[in-house]
């Protein structure tokens, strides 16, 4: 988009006849918190209707030509530049020298935000001073991005990652052997699993698209009253979630509450050719809206 254009300018000449559902999905645009703004399409709102875990997304993303994706998906065509220009190691943060496999292109969700280390830079600060925990839990763990990242920064942590979709954990082992290291991988995270598994100086982040507001109930595994906790809050799936878990650990927790904030692309070198509309596909994470964390340490930990 040019600057100064109104995005309505620039989506397309909407066809007289169509119907009153889809002049509105072709005529609203939204903004993600890179600004990057995303055309209202049909294919956008069929993802969000069918969310992130839906059998139907998983299965297009396992089946998908990766030259589909590179040709019609704004991010495919980032993502196959930048790792043309700059590889594909991560760069910056915590997670610098992370290595990604060639074929991770295409199977991982928002590549160039990992590469560049901006991918969810808020919870940074928090990673790299983690030490000290015997354990370190994902659910949700996905390309192992968080799992790989925090074995190589802390090497005498266990590192356990849960993740439902078998792409991506067969993703996130090759992540692992690539870079060297012996990660954990298991599927879904229920009560029992989570009550087997946590035990000692425990840290455990969940990203799980709004399942957090059932899994972490401390009344059904309550050795999570033990646990420091790093939680992205999904208030769109329940609006309720992020009071919710303040008052389930009001008295055994101390809650810090991060808000996400927008990315500047003048802050990345990498992209300073780039025209401003690609470089903001290259800084994207896809979200409609900023995301929540929800920081929880146990105050007997100090």
């Amino acid at each position: 988009m040019k600057p100064g254009r109104s995005p309505q300018r620039d989506l397309r000449r909407i066809p007289s006849w169509a119907p009153p559902i889809w002049s509105s999905l072709l005529r609203s645009p939204h903004v993600d918190h890179s600004g990057l703004v995303l055309h209202g399409n049909l294919r956008a709102h069929i993802g969000r209707k069918l969310g992130a875990y839906s059998l139907v997304k998983r299965g297009y993303r396992r089946l998908r030509p990766r030259w589909v994706w590179e040709r019609t998906n704004p991010i495919g065509r980032a993502t196959k530049r930048y790792v043309v220009e700059h590889g594909l190691s991560v760069r910056r943060g915590p997670f610098s020298g992370v290595r990604y496999h060639p074929g991770s292109v295409g199977r991982v969700s928002f590549l160039p935000t990992k590469l560049l280390g901006c991918y969810e830079r808020e919870l940074a600060p928090i990673l790299a001073v983690a030490r000290g925990f015997d354990m370190f839990v994902d659910v949700g763990a996905g390309d192992g991005y968080y799992c790989v990242g925090f074995k190589r920064l802390f090497p005498g942590t266990r590192v356990i990652g849960y993740e439902v979709g078998r792409v991506e954990r067969s993703t996130a082992a090759k992540l692992a052997a690539l870079n060297g290291v012996s990660v954990e991988s298991r599927g879904r995270a229920d009560h029992a699993s989570l009550t087997a598994v946590v035990s000692g100086r425990v840290l455990l982040m969940v990203d799980v698209e709004g399942y957090e507001y059932e899994l972490l109930d401390p009344i059904l595994v309550p050795r999570l009253l033990d646990a420091t906790m790093i939680v992205e809050a999904h208030p769109a799936v329940h609006p309720a979630v992020v009071d919710t878990l303040r008052s389930r650990f009001s008295q055994s927790h101390d809650v810090r509450v991060i808000q996400g904030s927008g990315r500047d692309i003048r802050e990345f070198p990498e992209l300073a050719d780039w025209n401003e509309a690609q470089a903001r596909c290259a800084i994207s994470e896809g979200r409609t809206l900023n995301p929540l964390w929800l920081v929880l340490r146990p105050r007997a930990s100090g």
